[in-house]
């Protein structure tokens, strides 16, 4: 597991999203500190997609759809 090396343009994990969740420190330490390759953002980004600012790093289901070309 590693930590991410996108953070400093992540806009999760800068807070620079409209409605953070309450547990985004809960999330960031999962995904962004520690696991990175189950980061939803971050398997998109690595894919070369763009990725929607709303699209969180536990949303899996939503990713695979992006990554899908859906």
């Amino acid at each position: 597991m590693a930590r991410c090396e996108k953070l400093h343009a992540c806009p999760f994990f800068n807070n620079k999203l409209g409605e953070m969740p309450s547990v985004s420190n809960l999330l960031k330490q999962t995904y962004c500190l520690s696991a990175k390759e189950d980061c939803a953002r971050y398997r998109v980004s690595a894919a070369g997609h763009a990725v929607p600012d709303d699209l969180f790093p536990n949303d899996g289901a939503r990713a695979r759809v992006i990554l899908a070309g859906f």
